[in-house]
C-alpha cells in the first residue's frame, strides 16, 4: 500500500473516531436533559450529519433506545398529572355539552324548516283547489 493511500486510511479513521466520540457526548448530553431527543437532534449537536448514525451500527441503537425511553418517559408524566386528568375531564365534559347543545339546535331548526314546508305546500294545495274551482 503506497504511502497517500495509507495516510488517507488513517486519516478517514481517526474523522470516524473523532465523530464518534462527539456523539458520544451528544448522547451523555441528552441523557442529562429532559429534551426530547431525535436523531436529528444528536447529529446536530455532535455535528455530524444524521447520515453517519443512521449507518453506524453502535450509535443508532443507542439513540434510538434514548428515544424511545425519553418519549415513553414524557407520555406517562403528562398522564400522571392530576390536573392534566382534571382538564381532560373538563373538556370532554364541555364538548360533550356543546355537542348537545348543537344537535338540540339542528333539531328545532329542521323541526321548524318541516312545518313551513307543511305550511308551504298546504298553501300551494289551496292554490291549485281554488284554480281548479275556477275553471
Amino acid at each position: 500500500m503506497s504511502r497517500s493511500i495509507a495516510a488517507l486510511a488513517d486519516a478517514t479513521r481517526r474523522r470516524r473516531e473523532t465523530a464518534e466520540k462527539a456523539v458520544q457526548a451528544a448522547l451523555r448530553e441528552a441523557r442529562k436533559g429532559q429534551t426530547p431527543v431525535t436523531v436529528a437532534g444528536i447529529a446536530a449537536a455532535a455535528g455530524v450529519s444524521t447520515d453517519f448514525i443512521y449507518r453506524h451500527p453502535d450509535l443508532r441503537p443507542q439513540v434510538e433506545v434514548l428515544r424511545r425511553a425519553r418519549s415513553s418517559r414524557m407520555t406517562a408524566h403528562a398522564g400522571d398529572h392530576p390536573d392534566a386528568e382534571a382538564a381532560a375531564s373538563t373538556l370532554v365534559r364541555r364538548l360533550s355539552q356543546q355537542l348537545a347543545d348543537t344537535r338540540r339546535r339542528h333539531r328545532e331548526e329542521v323541526a321548524e324548516l318541516r312545518r313551513a314546508q307543511e305550511a308551504a305546500h298546504q298553501g300551494e294545495l289551496l292554490l291549485l283547489r281554488r284554480r281548479l274551482a275556477g275553471e
